[in-house]
């Protein structure tokens, strides 16, 4: 699971549908309920920026709901559907994760403003595992970087798209085996004329495999963003989690990676330590350590589940090219 900010174009009603354009694959997208104009009032990116520093270093990083089945298959996704059915999300961040922020950088590394001729051409296409409604994934899309999600609880789909925009209906629906993909519009960013598209697909991320996102017309992807997904798959399932997000990627593309190491219980959140994260990436990809920070003044509450330490760590993780 991860976490992101929120978003909202100069169609009318009465215009025609708008058409995506991925990988030469044409994408009618159809209102499922009224046609949408751009009226919606839109979550604006300065409202995404108004956390303070100081605020974004206290907030919990909320780690502390995380768990998963050991079943495999839909079983495996069970109780994250209990969490979302009662509500028990306090994972999320309330504004971009701070070390998005931070290293969008190194994640992305230069990228033209949304004005620039080579702009729509050139923005990175990025993938959020395990995405739940973090406000992450509408702060990008918002800025222009096509973003999609992956997302196996249905009222979280339900969520991430409802607070971005308007859900649209593509004719005929993508799927692909239990894997289906939705897709949103809201208004672009200020002095774009595009409007800002998000997508997201619902279903167990360790079935998206490179023929299933070929049939969901999704491409490879220069950057992702795994805040929370590895340290909440079962440890049996790192390997599969790996070899998923390896198959996703495009040559030299970049992950931003943040674990978390402890004692104290077992998990989730599980810990991963750098040598894990070495084993597990390092026959897919470049590991570079970006920081470590430990969380026990901020977050006090890890003391009362054992714990006599909890560092937060971030790394960059680039794609091998092929060959």
């Amino acid at each position: 699971l991860a976490q992101a900010p929120h978003p909202r174009g100069a169609h009318t009603g009465e215009a025609p549908p708008p058409v995506l354009v991925q990988r030469s694959l044409l994408l009618p997208l159809r209102p499922t309920s009224r046609a949408w104009n751009g009226s919606r009032t839109a979550m604006s990116l300065p409202r995404l920026r108004a956390a303070s520093c100081a605020a974004a270093a206290a907030a919990a990083i909320g780690y502390g709901a995380y768990t998963l089945s050991a079943a495999p298959g839909p079983d495996r996704l069970e109780r994250w559907h209990a969490k979302w059915a009662s509500k028990q999300t306090r994972w999320h961040l309330q504004q971009e994760h701070p070390l998005l922020v931070r290293y969008r950088a190194d994640l992305f590394g230069p990228q033209p403003r949304h004005d620039s001729p080579s702009a729509k051409a050139t923005r990175s296409n990025v993938l959020f595992p395990l995405c739940g409604a973090s406000v992450d994934l509408a702060a990008l899309a918002l800025r222009g970087y096509r973003v999609v999600g992956v997302e196996g609880v249905e009222a979280a789909v339900d969520a991430l798209l409802e607070t971005f925009g308007d859900e649209v209906e593509q004719a005929p629906p993508s799927v692909s085996g239990s894997l289906r993909l939705r897709t949103a519009v809201a208004p672009g960013e200020a002095g774009s004329d595009a409007p800002a598209v998000l997508r997201a697909v619902e279903g167990d991320f360790l079935h998206l495999s490179p023929s299933a996102a070929d049939a969901l017309g999704l491409p490879r992807f220069d950057a992702a963003f795994d805040r929370g997904a590895l340290v909440a798959v079962l440890p049996e399932d790192r390997e599969a989690y790996v070899a998923t997000l390896a198959g996703l990627m495009a040559p030299e593309g970049r992950v931003l990676l943040v674990t978390v190491e402890h004692d104290g219980f077992a998990g989730p959140p599980y810990e991963v330590r750098e040598a894990d994260v070495r084993e597990l990436f390092s026959p897919a990809f470049a590991v570079r350590p970006l920081q470590r920070e430990d969380r026990m003044g901020a977050e006090p509450h890890w003391r009362e589940r054992g714990c006599t330490r909890f560092e937060e760590a971030a790394y960059l993780l680039t794609r091998h090219r092929a060959g």
